[in-house]
């Protein structure tokens, strides 16, 4: 999988039950295999000899990679296998510019150590028994894969279409894999290549020469009744997320695994080009103490309270765990949950399905290093959840709460609703590029 972290959706095990389950382990790599021109899988297992925790297929893990003369590095990579209770299997894209990608296909031979994180995210099979439709360009198919693997261990599962889009057979991976998996899982597949290369065989090769797209879909799968599983790069994900949703596809059953921000994914195909330039960074925080002073006689205190019993903005403080100890009138304004409805309850409440194990692991990296930039006055902006099960666009800032060790006790975040600023950004980025289509038109 590409080097990144990740936006998944439905849901498995919070963060804080991932957290509780263990440190980093040291994983050694067992062995190495070459899956495309760009995709090689590497095999791990515990370097102590004790079974790997368990995982669900479609999860990922998080290596710490210690890369000579570059220090430590964290990234998150898919396991594309089924969980065998023996060790698992990456399958990773090599990257111009990752850094431990790089290493993993130059570097990395059998023997080589790692540290692993517990596996997490909520990027699975949905339960039930509607069909389910896969659809996944590049690299994307990883977890797709290691789901066909678990459908076909546990005997079937009837209503699955697997659905996938790559340039050539020199950049497909696990094809006769998935079809013998497909035969064993009773599903269905069909294989897009955008650019076929000379010998391509339509029906050995490929099913289809070009893009897939979603007419494609709405005629060939059951839009009505599916759920969707999608994963892929930025333009793909731009095309299709958003796409089943305006085709009528209910939002609750589009589950997407985005490697960037949520604003990228909402925003329209670049055809290549980047979404956006990243911004300058700011000028750091003062260093040392600094206590907000008050003249004229107001107390710290009176202004407190006045900005907590505001219901301008959401103030919403949880604790190490995650779960709410305060809301404010703004978070029951913007959020829908009285006062009595949120305390004691996890943030999930107010969290997205697909957004959740991303979130999760934010906060509890900060929670265990105790520093975040989005003190220092770095905006997060992600979507939100309204009671009613409205999604919201948010933007925020937190701050740390730090017991007299320095340890993180808890957080308390400052939320503005930009549902409506958003919306307006989105229809005219639209705007502008049908207008820019008509220009070279």
């Amino acid at each position: 999988m590409v080097e990144s972290k990740r936006t998944t959706g439905t849901g498995v095990a919070s963060g804080a039950e991932l957290a509780q389950e263990g440190a980093p382990r040291p994983f050694v790599i067992e062995s190495r295999h070459a899956e495309s021109d760009v995709i090689t899988s590497f095999v791990l297992v515990p370097a102590d000899g004790r079974p790997p925790l368990p995982h669900v297929a479609g999860q990922h893990l998080t290596l710490l990679v210690d890369l000579p003369e570059a220090g430590l590095h964290k990234r998150n990579f898919t396991i594309s296998s089924a969980p065998d209770g023996a060790g698992y299997r990456i399958s990773v894209k090599r990257e111009p510019e990752g850094l431990v990608s790089q290493w993993l296909h130059d570097k990395a031979a059998p023997g080589a150590r790692v540290e692993v994180a517990p596996p997490s995210g909520s990027f699975i099979l949905p339960e039930g028994t509607r069909p389910v439709v896969m659809v996944s360009a590049g690299v994307g198919l990883t977890p797709m894969v290691a789901m066909l693997e678990a459908a076909g261990a546990a005997g079937g599962r009837p209503g699955l279409h697997f659905v996938h889009c790559t340039r050539s057979r020199r950049t497909q991976a696990f094809q006769h894999h998935v079809r013998d998996l497909a035969t064993e899982a009773g599903a269905t597949t069909t294989f897009f290549h955008t650019r076929p290369e000379e010998g391509e065989v339509e029906g050995r090769d490929f099913d289809i020469a070009g893009r897939l797209s979603l007419d494609w879909l709405a005629a060939h799968t059951p839009v009505a009744e599916a759920d969707y599983l999608v994963c892929g790069p930025l333009d793909f994900m731009r095309t299709f997320v958003p796409g089943l949703i305006e085709a009528g596809v209910p939002a609750e059953r589009v589950h997407y695994e985005f490697f960037g921000a949520f604003d990228d994914l909402m925003g329209e195909p670049s055809d290549g080009r980047p979404a956006s330039a990243p911004s300058p960074a700011a000028p750091g925080p003062r260093q040392g103490p600094r206590h907000a002073r008050v003249l004229a006689g107001f107390a710290r205190e009176a202004i407190g309270d006045a900005l907590l019993d505001s219901a301008g903005d959401a103030i919403v403080a949880s604790d190490a765990a995650g779960d709410i100890v305060l809301w404010n009138a703004g978070a029951e304004r913007i959020f829908g949950f009285a006062e009595e409805e949120a305390l004691g309850r996890s943030l999930d409440i107010i969290i997205p399905e697909p957004f959740r194990a991303r979130h999760w692991e934010g906060y509890h990296e900060t929670v265990a290093t105790g520093s975040s930039r989005y003190g220092a006055g770095d905006l997060l902006a992600v979507p939100g959840l309204h009671r009613d099960g409205r999604r919201l666009s948010i933007e925020f800032t937190i701050v740390l709460l730090k017991d007299a060790t320095g340890k993180v006790t808890g957080m308390v975040a400052a939320v503005r609703d930009v549902t409506a600023r958003f919306e307006e950004t989105k229809a005219l980025k639209k705007r502008l590029a049908t207008l820019e289509q008509q220009a070279a038109g």
